[in-house]
């Protein structure tokens, strides 16, 4: 039997992908709904600085069977590699994404 709390955490998470995802992925062949977010960074002070981008996408840590490290992800027809998994704790599973 699953704790109140932990209940109550699955149950918000799962509120959270279904409105909130914004895009449909396929990892390792599978579709997968999702959080993508490729936003820009800045870093440096006054212009001096650098611009990078971390892509990566949110998903429901049940949508996985294993590691997905290593995997390919298709996202809005771009092709990613998975380079990091990072559960949340809460049902969400955070990967980190390398443009393959």
């Amino acid at each position: 039997m699953t704790a109140p709390f932990a209940a109550l955490e699955a149950r918000t998470s799962a509120a959270v992908m279904r409105h909130l995802a914004n895009a449909t992925g396929t990892l390792g062949g599978i579709a997968v709904s999702g959080i993508f977010d490729n936003a820009y960074q800045l870093a440096g002070v006054g212009g001096n600085g650098f611009a990078s981008s971390q892509p990566s996408y949110a998903l429901p840590s049940s949508s996985l069977t294993g590691d997905p490290t290593g995997l390919a992800l298709v996202v809005n027809a771009i092709s990613y590699t998975v380079v990091a998994a990072e559960p949340d704790g809460t049902g969400i599973t955070v990967l980190m994404l390398e443009k393959a």
